[in-house]
């Protein structure tokens, strides 16, 4: 499996894909209450769409690259988890708490200015999926904390044909091993004999 673009790359990593998601939703939501014109309003729905599929095709790859790797990976101790760094999250977490909690309080007295109004309901709306996208994150989180079982260890043997078993079929006939060493580059041939 070749690597993604880097449209994918980028607009398939959570953060990002996040941020786009909600912005798209803005443009959407406005579009339906008819703050934003409606080419604007479609080419978000487009674009949202495409980071969805970018998404998906991030995962897809990372969980082919990640199998990959384990093929010929040894047997060693899973690296120290690494410190997070929650200062700027928390950050996001009480900006957005306190949009929720402020833009409703101070609406009242923007009653004669009816497009900062709007822009604040959008503001108000995206401070509110960032929320709820953060509360249900971490309720996926706390159900997939279970620790999976491992799998028995295999020998050397099942271990070094189980990928090939997987990735091809059975062979109708094969070379001798001779008919194989010939047709092999002078590389493998050198690597062979020495």
């Amino acid at each position: 499996m070749s690597r993604p673009p880097l449209f994918v790359r980028v607009a398939g990593s959570p953060r990002p894909a996040f941020l786009l998601c909600l912005c798209y939703s803005a443009i959407i939501v406005g579009w339906c209450q008819g703050a934003v014109v409606w080419w604007l309003g479609l080419a978000a729905i487009g674009l949202f769409i495409r980071t969805l599929s970018a998404v998906g095709q991030l995962r897809r790859y990372n969980a082919w690259l990640a199998e990959w790797n384990a093929m010929g990976a040894k047997e060693e101790p899973a690296p120290p988890p690494r410190e997070r760094a929650g200062g700027r999250r928390r950050v996001f977490v009480a900006s957005a708490a306190l949009l929720l909690v402020a833009i409703p309080a101070c609406s009242q007295y923007l009653q004669d200015n009816e497009a900062l109004r709007g822009a604040l309901r959008l503001l108000w709306i995206v401070a509110g999926i960032y929320l709820v996208g953060l509360v249900l994150r971490r309720i996926t989180r706390r159900t997939t904390k279970h620790p999976k079982p491992q799998p028995k260890a295999a020998t050397a043997l099942e271990a070094a044909t189980t990928p090939v078993e997987w990735m091809l079929g059975r062979a109708s006939s094969s070379p001798s091993r001779s008919d194989a060493t010939r047709q092999l580059p002078e590389y493998c041939t050198r690597l062979l004999s020495s």
